[in-house]
């Protein structure tokens, strides 16, 4: 069984096209996906549903995804930006996120999500300002792995 399957990962993607890609690759992946379309639903989602893991697009129209990230930073959710700009498609204070650059491809997906998991070869605090939060690994969870990580 894959260390993804049955995880409920919080998708937040505007484009619809691509939101349904996405979603898909999830699916194929296990996952359980709630995908948010605007910045007010995924903060809706949040305050209503327990999430393992989280897919944050960059760009929401007129808004950014960055309050979805302080929150899922707050509750040690591991997560990761996805963009088209790569690493500099996002602000400085959240560069230490690990960014999977669009258009979004089922492997590279899996593979950022299962490093968020398993908090493998964790990035150390860059001299750019980012914000530096430790890894989880240690803070257990409710089941039997460590699914509440955080990953800088």
């Amino acid at each position: 069984m894959s260390i993804m399957m049955g995880r409920r990962v919080l998708l937040v993607e505007d484009e619809s096209l691509v939101a349904m890609l996405a979603e898909d690759m999830l699916l194929d992946l296990g996952c359980e996906v709630v995908v948010a379309m605007r910045l007010d639903q995924a903060l809706k989602h949040l305050q209503a549903t327990e999430f393992d893991l989280a897919v944050l697009d960059v760009n929401l129209g007129e808004a950014r995804s960055y309050p979805v990230a302080d929150i899922l930073f707050e509750r040690c959710i591991p997560f990761l930006f996805a963009t088209g700009y790569g690493h500099v498609g996002v602000e400085p204070a959240y560069r230490s996120v690990p960014v999977m650059q669009k258009p979004y491809r089922k492997e590279q997906m899996e593979a950022l999500l299962q490093h968020l998991l398993t908090c493998e070869a964790i990035p150390q605090r860059s001299d750019s300002g980012a914000r530096a939060f430790p890894c989880g690994c240690t803070l257990g969870s409710k089941d039997s792995g460590p699914t509440h990580i955080r990953a800088d």
